[in-house]
């Protein structure tokens, strides 16, 4: 992006980039890239009115009641992988690229995953509860191995497919329904079900793990004819969005033991009010969305977002480009 009679283009720095680990992200582009101007409004809802008028592009969110004052805005960048933030209508209407930082989570989200995952097949979490109460000696009934089980993902995008290995790696087969015609990596799935056929891999599964973005064809996606077409013995993880699954008919299900157990990363609403039904809920692990979080977040986001200013600055196309009407 060339200067402007002499002006720098202006990039707001916003997102949390670092996670909070100390490490001054903004500092670090105005070093690398002396061509342009940067301006943190991290956690500074004041700073980013008082700039945005002037940006050509914010790394991090943009409220969408900022959109009619941003009128140079021609990039933003999200510090996470999800890309509702640029998904709004407001953002559709305009000629504004969004990028996301998709595939900072390959590591810590399939990890993520595999511990709930282990902690049901070895009923960890009752031999918690049982250290903090009756702190008695007995072996657990209802163990599993996961060698040879079925792992149904809903999602395979780098997430996905970065689980997949991992679960291969355990000895599970490994079955994925994707809406994207892209083929899968070859020999990564064992069955690729038809886009149309969700009851069939939910039938087919030991667990069912979605890692879906949350668009108009997810929300609602798993209700209770779902849960319904999962084995009794099947386990549920989601740690894509919490309104992909109706939070109503998962309760149900767990109450009455129409599916083994839940995992949750991911709520609707977030955060969960103390005195939520979910809570309760039985045979459930329940984490408060910190799937992604990583001592590693901080270098993976500069990685990709430092790279995608070096582009931006020199007007090539940039990486990880959200599609703003799927929503990712």
């Amino acid at each position: 992006m060339a200067e402007e009679g002499g002006r720098k283009p202006v990039i707001l720095v916003g997102g949390n980039m670092g996670r909070n680990d100390g490490v001054d992200y903004r500092a670090k582009l105005a070093e690398q890239f002396p061509e342009a101007t940067f301006i943190s409004v991290e956690g500074d809802r004041a700073a980013l009115e008082r700039h945005i008028g002037e940006a050509d592009a914010v790394i991090g969110d943009v409220p969408e009641g900022l959109l009619p004052r941003a009128g140079r805005l021609r990039w933003v960048q999200t510090t996470g992988a999800g890309a509702n933030a640029v998904s709004t209508p407001g953002f559709i209407e305009r000629d504004i690229v969004g990028t996301s930082a998709v595939g900072i989570h390959v590591a810590s989200v399939p990890e993520h995953v595999l511990a709930m995952l282990l902690a049901f097949a070895r009923r960890v979490p009752e031999q918690i509860l049982n250290q903090h109460g009756e702190r008695r000696f007995y072996w657990p009934t209802g163990m599993f191995e996961v060698e040879g089980q079925t792992m149904g993902l809903l999602g395979l995008g780098k997430i996905g497919e970065a689980l997949a290995r991992k679960a291969k790696g355990l000895g599970m087969r490994v079955t994925a329904l994707r809406r994207s015609d892209r083929p899968a990596p070859e020999g990564l799935l064992d069955r690729q079900f038809a886009r149309d056929d969700l009851h069939g891999l939910l039938a087919d599964a030991d667990h069912v793990v979605i890692t879906l973005p949350l668009t108009p064809e997810t929300r609602g996606l798993i209700g209770a004819a779902e849960l319904r077409a999962m084995r009794r013995s099947a386990y549920l993880y989601n740690v894509g969005r919490g309104p992909i699954v109706d939070q109503e008919a998962l309760i149900a299900a767990l109450h009455d033991g129409t599916i083994a157990g839940a995992g949750l990363d991911v709520t609707d609403p977030e955060p969960l009010p103390p005195d939520h039904p979910l809570w309760e809920a039985p045979n459930l692990i329940l984490l408060t969305h910190y799937g992604g979080l990583t001592p590693k977040y901080g270098p993976r986001a500069y990685a990709i977002i430092s790279e995608n200013v070096r582009r931006f600055l020199a007007g090539e196309e940039l990486m990880n480009v959200v599609d703003k009407q799927r929503g990712y």
